[in-house]
């Protein structure tokens, strides 16, 4: 300040110097924090909720659901501005090639309005829609904001930047019921080389044994469908699937008791190893083509 006073070159050059600065921080692009050449897993720690982000080996972005209130309560909170979104920024993703929903629950769809404004996806990847407000909403923001709205169904099956995306449910002769539910939920099979996740959303045990029917539902990772419920993780997906990693996506103390004893057992038992993002925090697992890698040490 001493020298500015006395020299206007000190002034200018100072000026000059915020105003660059300034148009660099709003104009280019940060560059995204990912690895090349892998598959990305990472469930975000969105609490009593869901939220996934697939990075694949081309750096194409997919995030499957936003987080949101249980049961559509009311909450300070907007999951996809105050949690998703935060988590992306810092990892200097600005932009998102695609998002889907999973099923029209609100701890699932919630955060996702704040996601399309601020992310702006190319393309909004849905599956069954019952009667619902929200998704109603949701659809007409995608519209409003330019993005293609598709419909995913049991046989698609495609490219997502060097990874196999394969949807596995729902059929498109699905009935549709009155309301969202659980059993509305898409459930992916996302394969990079020899090494692949399986999605459920919040898949039920009806869901999974028509999946576990199927001849080629192996995968390396689980994210275990609605949160660690009693109602998901039945012996046959886990026989079926035969993982070697699962991850919760589950709230810290929350008023269900999910993870749900018997679950935990379960995947105890069949070998497991069970990472939860009420323990844990956001995890994250790399898929190579060959091996899959936590990114936290093995738990007890």
């Amino acid at each position: 300040m001493f020298l500015v006073r006395r020299r206007m070159l000190f002034a200018i050059t100072g000026l000059l110097a915020l105003l660059a600065a300034s148009l660099a921080l709003a104009f280019i692009p940060p560059h995204p924090q990912t690895r090349g050449g892998l598959l990305e897993v990472t469930s975000i720690d969105v609490g009593e909720g869901d939220s996934i982000l697939l990075v694949t080996p081309q750096g194409r972005t997919l995030l499957i659901d936003a987080g949101g209130p249980t049961w559509g309560a009311g909450s300070q909170l907007d999951y996809g501005e105050d949690v998703v979104a935060p988590y992306l920024w810092n990892r200097g993703i600005s932009h998102l090639d695609a998002v889907a929903i999973s099923h029209g629950h609100s701890d699932h769809i919630g955060g996702m309005p704040a996601i399309l404004k601020d992310f702006h996806p190319k393309e909004l990847w849905i599956g069954l829609l019952p009667p619902s407000r929200a998704l109603e909403n949701l659809i007409a923001e995608a519209h409003a904001l330019g993005i293609t709205v598709v419909r995913h169904w049991k046989g698609d099956n495609f490219d997502l930047g060097g990874a196999k995306i394969e949807v596995l449910f729902p059929p498109q002769d699905e009935p549709v019921g009155v309301e969202p539910k659980n059993n509305d939920s898409m459930v992916l099979h996302v394969a990079y080389g020899a090494t692949s996740v399986l999605l459920e959303g919040d898949a039920e045990r009806a869901v999974e044994r028509r999946i576990a029917a199927l001849s080629h539902t192996h995968a390396d990772l689980l994210k275990i469908g609605h949160h660690g419920s009693a109602t998901s993780t039945t012996p046959e997906i886990l026989q079926a699937v035969h993982p070697t990693f699962a991850v919760i996506s589950v709230g810290y103390h929350n008023s269900f008791g999910l993870p749900k004893a018997t679950v935990l057992e379960r995947l105890r038992a069949s070998g497991i190893h069970v990472y939860r993002t009420d323990l844990d925090g956001a995890v994250t697992f790399y898929l190579d083509g060959q091996t899959v890698t936590p990114a936290l040490p093995p738990p007890d």
